[in-house]
């Protein structure tokens, strides 16, 4: 495939990442259980959000051309989703301290620290799909770098 094959097929997955991350939202933000909240809801209410704010630029990038800033823009916001998904949610810690913090609290909490677990699940198999997807991009504008005579220590032909 090539690039412009490519390309449309990213935007399609970045849209379908930023889908899986706004359900994760709506699990930790919206179906969080009323009454007094440990602290980790809160946190992790801050982390969605702010992993919301850092796909648009991604969102928006693969709306144009595809271009080298739209897909360093687009990689940036997939290692930086990961790291979040990885330090905030999955990692041992995060898990134990979810766990904890929903101990003895009742059902609704139990069934929210569940959702909260199956909305990561739903974000990973996204971001990697997703990342399979910009690897290709990325393989493929290698390809025409190297077709059009990009060669060490020249410029290549316009």
């Amino acid at each position: 495939m090539t690039l412009r094959g490519e390309f449309p097929v990213l935007a399609r997955k970045i849209r379908q990442l930023a889908a899986a991350w706004r359900a994760l939202e709506v699990s930790v933000v919206e179906d969080r259980p009323g009454g007094e909240r440990p602290a980790v809801s809160d946190r992790l209410a801050e982390v969605v959000t702010d992993g919301t704010a850092e796909l648009q630029p991604a969102l928006r990038a693969v709306r144009g051309r595809p271009e080298a800033d739209a897909l360093h823009t687009t990689a940036l916001a997939l290692l930086r989703t990961q790291r979040r998904l990885d330090d905030e949610f999955r990692c041992h810690h995060a898990a134990n301290e979810l766990a904890r913090a929903v101990q003895g609290r009742g059902p609704e909490w139990l069934g929210w620290a569940r959702s909260i677990r199956s909305g990561v699940d739903g974000c990973v198999d996204s971001l990697r799909s997703t990342e399979n997807t910009m690897l290709r991009c990325w393989r493929e504008t290698a390809e025409l770098a190297l077709r059009f005579g990009i060669e060490e220590g020249g410029e290549g032909r316009r």
